[in-house]
């Protein structure tokens, strides 16, 4: 945690009447952890003034107001960093129906179709379009998430888009927090020199 990140707990923690350390501050750790420094200004704000009245009581900050308005905030950080790839699913969809169509017409055993998924999973063989991999780092991280045989499963088609969508929603996770972490340690290096 950086050092507001850590001031903004002690903060909320002192504040919240109804916080036990034994449950509370992992998952208030965690929250914090996600916002970026210069939004936690943002969210004590909101606490604060709590204009979609969790708190019956003006003044009262409890565990359950702090986690409405963390988790308020990183939902839309996380909408924000998707809106420039929102079609990603749609794109992830069509690309395994394409690659379905190509294994069903390549193969005539499975063995043969679970060889190729095989190949596929480690790279052996790529499909490409223009002479560039048609899938990409993110799309392997949602197929690995499925498991690459139940992706490449013909059978399995019940809300495969949705688990898409939960899929991408986690890599984007990773990828804010872990450019949190960056930008952290990049500080961090600066003031130690």
């Amino acid at each position: 945690m950086t050092k507001k990140q850590q001031e903004l707990y002690r903060i909320i923690t002192n504040q919240m009447f109804d916080f036990n350390e034994d449950f509370h501050k992992d998952f208030t750790i965690e929250r914090i952890e996600k916002i970026e420094d210069n939004k936690l200004k943002y969210l004590l704000e909101n606490i604060t003034v709590d204009k979609d009245n969790i708190v019956k009581r003006k003044g009262f900050v409890t565990y359950a107001k702090f986690v409405y308005y963390a988790d308020k905030m990183i939902e839309e950080e996380l909408e924000n960093a998707m809106l420039p790839n929102h079609s990603k699913v749609e794109e992830l969809y069509k690309k395994r129906e394409l690659l379905l169509n190509t294994i069903e017409t390549q193969t005539n055993t499975l063995s043969e179709k679970n060889q190729l998924v095989e190949d596929l999973k480690n790279k052996k063989i790529m499909f490409k379009d223009n002479g560039k991999n048609i899938l990409d780092e993110i799309d392997y991280f949602i197929i690995e998430r499925f498991g690459f045989f139940n992706f490449f499963d013909q059978n399995k088609n019940y809300m495969i888009k949705e688990q898409i969508d939960d899929f991408y929603k986690e890599f984007m996770q990773a990828k804010l927090l872990s450019k949190n972490n960056n930008t952290v340690q990049l500080i961090n290096e600066t003031k130690t020199k």
